[in-house]
């Protein structure tokens, strides 16, 4: 990867990160200021608390996507030699799929091996 490369992953994730604390704290936010106060009846309720799980997923997906950007910020901080190679086989991940998604960890193939055994454990 050539460092014109790495600094435009980087700054995707960097960029990447801030969009998602935004969000994060926007749907904290909502989700405090929307699911207070009293509700008119138990199809009210139901519909509230069906919209809060809904929310509550998402914000733990996005919570789950900023920690692995902040793993790849610090990787690229602490050693950029290891920022883009496959946590499994250690090649060089390609650069179109860090640039589709700057925080893999895994190249396409053990991504698809990795998926197929957490399938084989369930």
């Amino acid at each position: 990867m050539t460092r014109q490369e790495l600094e435009s992953l980087k700054n995707r994730l960097i960029n990447l990160r801030n969009d998602l604390i935004e969000g994060v704290d926007k749907l904290n936010k909502h989700s405090n200021d929307e699911f207070q106060g009293e509700v008119p009846d138990v199809n009210d309720e139901a519909t509230r608390t069906y919209s809060r799980q809904v929310l509550l997923s998402k914000g733990e997906v996005d919570r789950q996507q900023l920690k692995l950007v902040e793993e790849a910020l610090d990787l690229i901080a602490h050693d950029e030699t290891e920022y883009g190679i496959c946590i499994d086989c250690e090649e060089e991940i390609p650069f179109q799929r860090l640039e589709a998604a700057p925080y893999v960890k895994r190249c396409v193939d053990c991504k698809t091996m990795y998926e197929e055994r957490l399938k084989l454990e369930l």
